[in-house]
Order: structure tokens, then C-alpha cells, then sequence
């Protein structure tokens, strides 16, 4: 018998909530973002972060949440600095592996890491791209 994806337990803000930098330091913590989060402490982007969840695609998944794997998503892309592409490449990737995780399969997993390939590119500057916490204020 195959066991099945645990959901990730921890709570995280609701979409669309603003986080703060204290509680984005905890968030990193519990999921051992070690690296990630000293890059936003040593350099905090100057837009508030917000997560939409897994950008213009599903937050469930037959009844399994895969928000968290959004939500990480998100802060990395919020984070990220212009041209690094490489950093970008890894998020995605860890993306697909987190999704993969939680729904115990790769098929959706790989979908969307497909998806953010092509639409989180940093030259379209839109509210999801690549260091999007770094986009100029308006």
C-alpha cells in the first residue's frame, strides 16, 4: 500500500496577507530556508510581501493543499535579484519537488513547474515575476 502526502501542518498567512520580516524569519526557519532568509535579512526587498498562493493555478489539488509549496514559492521569487538565473532555476525546481511531496505524484508537479518557467520570467515585471519584492515602488 502506497502511504500517502502528509499535508504540511504549519500555519502559514492567508493569501494576500502582508507578512512581516519577524514572521517571514520564522516561516524560514520552520522549513530550513536558512540561505533565503539571511539574503532578505542582509537585504530586505523594499515591496511588503504578500503571497497569492501557486499563482493563477490551483491551490488544492483532489483534496490535498499544496499552498505551502506556493507560499515558498512566492517568498523566493519575492526575494530574488534581477538576473539570477540559476537561483530562479532552483526555486522552480523545489517547487516542483514540494508539489510533487505533498501530492505523492509528479504529473502536477511538472505542469507547474513548466508554467513558472515561462510565466515568472523577470522581464515581464509583473506582480508574480522573478524579484518582485524588488520592482520599483510606485
Amino acid at each position: 500500500m502506497k502511504d500517502q502526502p502528509q499535508p504540511d501542518a504549519y500555519p502559514l498567512p492567508a493569501m494576500g496577507e502582508e507578512v512581516p520580516l519577524p514572521r517571514i524569519k520564522a516561516i524560514c526557519g520552520h522549513y530550513r530556508l536558512l540561505a533565503l532568509w539571511a539574503k532578505i535579512e542582509a537585504d530586505p526587498p523594499p515591496r511588503p510581501f504578500k503571497s497569492d498562493g501557486c499563482t493563477g493555478w490551483v491551490d488544492q489539488w483532489k483534496g490535498v493543499s499544496i499552498y505551502s509549496a506556493g507560499f515558498k514559492h512566492d517568498l523566493k521569487y519575492w526575494a530574488g535579484y534581477p538576473g539570477e538565473d540559476v537561483e530562479r532555476l532552483v526555486a522552480d525546481a523545489e517547487l516542483m519537488i514540494d508539489v510533487a511531496r505533498l501530492l505523492g505524484g509528479t504529473a502536477m508537479a511538472e505542469t507547474m513547474f513548466h508554467g513558472v518557467r515561462v510565466g515568472g520570467v523577470e522581464h515581464l515585471k509583473t506582480a508574480f515575476s522573478w524579484g518582485f519584492g524588488r520592482q520599483p515602488l510606485p
